[in-house]
């Protein structure tokens, strides 16, 4: 079953234009080289409680605890140390795809964090799949094991988990605010939308679909 690294975080005052160089430049394509990562899809606030929303699909779960990944994570680079430093207010949550349709990047991301397991309850997410200005419908889950402490992340404040979330990707701005509009209380109870733009996406050619 796949697996998704989900974060989202603030960045302190002043180090807005440290981060999309390393971030474009650096960051994900070095995590997206690391054996079973998939994809990785960066995204900035337009209605959201946090600045920056980021997500990673990988084979499976397991990969975030993987000798490869964790190799990576203590031993950041030093472009790494200096940005991290400035990391604030950091959501960090391993997760299983328990429910995935439709196979399109959306320009926009509608998505729910819930405190516990989101509700695959099929009348509201087959809704959201049949809308044709929805690109991708995805289902996470907090998986039972999160990756271990690591040296990445002592670099910020502590981080904190979800217990998963509902993920709607848009095909456009008017496709995210109709659909953080609608109510999607029977999957996530009284989570709030968080809306977002995409910003950066690093796809390798043998990356399958979802």
């Amino acid at each position: 079953m796949a697996g998704i690294l989900a974060l989202w975080h603030n960045l302190a005052p002043g180090a807005e234009q440290l981060f999309p160089r390393w971030y474009n430049r650096q960051h994900l394509f070095e995590r997206v080289g690391v054996p079973g990562f998939q994809f990785g899809q960066r995204y900035q606030a337009l209605g959201a409680d946090r600045q920056y929303f980021c997500f990673y699909q990988v084979a499976e779960p397991a990969v975030l605890a993987s000798p490869a990944y964790l190799a990576r994570l203590d031993n950041p680079t030093e472009w790494t140390r200096d940005v991290m430093a400035h990391f604030r207010d950091m959501l960090r949550t391993v997760c299983v795809v328990t429910h995935s349709q439709g196979a399109l990047l959306g320009s926009h991301a509608v998505v729910w964090r819930t405190d516990a397991a989101p509700r695959a309850e099929a009348g509201t997410l087959a809704a959201l799949g049949a809308r044709d200005d929805v690109a991708q419908v995805q289902l996470w889950q907090a998986a039972a094991t999160q990756t271990p402490p690591n040296n990445e992340a002592a670099l910020r404040q502590g981080d904190g988990l979800i217990g998963g979330a509902l993920m709607v990707q848009c095909v456009g701005e008017d496709a995210a605010r109709a659909v953080a509009g609608l109510d999607v209380s029977a999957v996530v109870g009284s989570a709030q939308p968080q809306s977002y733009a995409l910003l950066a996406a690093r796809y390798p050619a043998t990356a399958p679909m979802m």
